[in-house]
């Protein structure tokens, strides 16, 4: 089998909806502060200078700090500011993302209808599903498949760890895994960039952009950065119809674990955390739809929310190496490559047609 170290190598794609590898002891608070700064700092200084460059050309935001981010991936490595671009990119999302909730109302989930919800629980189980058949097809083992497709239906790299972390142990677990999470996550990030430009050129709506945005790119992140750099519209829909998927990674993570109840030998190291941003989100939906929060603290957690983004988009382009993605093997790429075209499918034929 191999060592976990070829997937520790990797830990700093996992994204920010609950699964965290089980380390040594923890650092003291004044030296993780000490260690966490120095990232931090580069994140917002790139973030300063991609938010001022974009106003000056009338540029998306979002998209051109991604694409800065992505010049400076050498600070996301080893180096001084490794842990604050980590730390950036999964603890400050968190965050920003909770703090959206301060824009959203309730209104907002139930005018996505029961079509929406749906189509994303349809669109999740067709996906998983044809990821088996898929590798079956290209000679793929069905680990491989159940560990891409379940990344690409739910939410990128975190899904594939937190799946891996219920099956049980093979001697191609970890190498699966290591492919699931790295190809999925170059995938969303080169979804990112493309999806607004193709979005723009289908003429689609700010409301159906974000349905597309939420319901197709990978990582929560990735939807942040595709979704703002058309629309706060579409943004937020995005976001809401993202959030969705990412509440059924838990259930799809017991079906797994039942599925796997007879196999499962052991552990695997590493834990699922239920994702508690997103009861903060919840909170300040509701608080906000029942107008219990002043108009300036609402103006302040906005403001608030629309930095730290940018300032993880930002990190999250650091952090994207597409050269690890072309390491792979054509195989798992051609699968994750079919994986995401046939959930864009889904979508966009809903969309087409007027049920959603």
């Amino acid at each position: 089998m191999q060592d976990n170290k070829d997937i520790e190598k990797y830990d700093y794609l996992d994204s920010i909806e609950g699964f965290y590898p089980d380390g040594g002891a923890q650092e003291p608070a004044g030296g993780r502060l000490r260690a966490l700064v120095p990232g931090i700092m580069v994140c917002a200084m790139v973030s300063l200078a991609g938010t001022f460059i974009a106003q000056h050309y009338q540029a998306p935001v979002m998209l051109l700090c991604l694409l800065l981010g992505m010049i400076f991936h050498f600070m996301s490595q080893q180096s001084p500011t490794q842990k604050g671009v980590n730390f950036t990119s999964q603890s400050i999302l968190r965050v920003g993302v909770g703090l959206i909730g301060a824009r959203i109302m309730l209104s907002d989930f139930t005018a996505l209808g029961g079509e929406t919800l749906t189509l994303v629980i349809l669109a999740m189980g067709i996906v998983i599903i044809s990821g088996v058949l898929w590798a079956w097809l290209l000679r793929l083992d069905r680990e491989q498949g159940l560990l891409i497709g379940g990344a690409t239906a739910i939410c990128g790299a975190s899904a594939a760890l937190a799946l891996s972390a219920v099956m049980p142990k093979s001697k191609t677990l970890e190498h699966n895994t290591l492919v699931a999470v790295v190809g999925v996550t170059a995938m969303g990030t080169i979804s990112m960039v493309l999806y607004p430009v193709i979005i723009g050129y289908l003429g689609l709506s700010d409301h159906e952009a974000g349905i597309l945005i939420g319901g197709t790119i990978h990582d929560v992140s990735q939807v942040v950065g595709a979704g703002y750099s058309i629309s706060e519209e579409a943004g937020d829909t995005a976001i809401i119809v993202k959030l969705v998927r990412v509440f059924m990674l838990v259930p799809i993570i017991l079906l797994f674990a039942f599925g796997y109840r007879k196999k499962k030998a052991k552990t695997s190291e590493g834990r699922f955390i239920f994702p508690y941003f997103l009861l903060g989100f919840v909170a300040l939906v509701t608080l906000n739809s029942l107008q219990f929060i002043p108009q300036e603290i609402l103006d302040a957690l906005q403001s608030a929310s629309k930095w730290l983004l940018v300032m993880a988009i930002t990190a999250v382009g650091m952090k994207t190496s597409l050269k690890d993605m072309f390491s792979l093997g054509w195989r798992p790429l051609f699968l994750i490559l079919i994986e995401t075209v046939i959930i864009s499918i889904l979508y966009f034929s809903v969309i087409v047609s007027g049920i959603v």
